[in-house]
Parts: structure tokens; C-alpha cells; sequence
């Protein structure tokens, strides 16, 4: 039987080399909510898995320093949100 502690060092060994921090800045994903309702309304007949890839370029172009995978999920909300075909 393993003791509590050794099954939380085998946990924090496992999130070593992640680089997505503990949190994120709430008025990032404020931003990255916006971003995906303006871009909405900007790919009206498009769905988000098909303007992915042109969604994360026009970040990363917008010079955000976060990294789309910690925003994709705000950014997707966002655009989902404001498309018509939204329930």
C-alpha cells in the first residue's frame, strides 16, 4: 500500500512540464470571450471546429500572450454564444 504522499508527489511529477499556469487572468478570458463574438459575428455560417486554426492565428496575431490553449475554451464560448444556431 502507498501512502498518501507518495501518490501526491507521482501527481505533481505529472504537472512538472506543464506551462499553463495555476489560473488564468479573468479579463484574459474576458478578452478571449469578446474575441470569439466578434469573430462570430465576422464567420456567421461557420462553426467553431472549422474556424479554429483561423481563430488561434488572429490571436496570436492580436500579440496576447496567453497561449490559445488556455483561452480556446473562453474564445469557443464566446463565438457559440453568438452565433445564430446558438440554444
Amino acid at each position: 500500500m502507498t501512502k498518501a504522499s507518495d501518490d501526491t508527489e507521482v501527481v505533481l511529477d505529472r504537472f512538472e512540464d506543464m506551462t499553463q499556469p495555476p489560473s488564468i487572468d479573468p479579463a484574459t478570458l474576458r478578452r478571449a470571450m469578446r474575441y470569439g463574438q466578434n469573430a462570430a459575428t465576422k464567420f456567421r455560417d461557420q462553426d467553431f471546429n472549422t474556424m479554429e486554426s483561423e481563430l488561434r492565428a488572429g490571436w496570436i496575431l492580436k500579440g496576447e500572450l496567453a497561449e490559445w490553449d488556455w483561452v480556446r475554451d473562453a474564445v469557443r464560448l464566446g463565438f457559440e454564444q453568438s452565433s445564430p444556431d446558438a440554444e
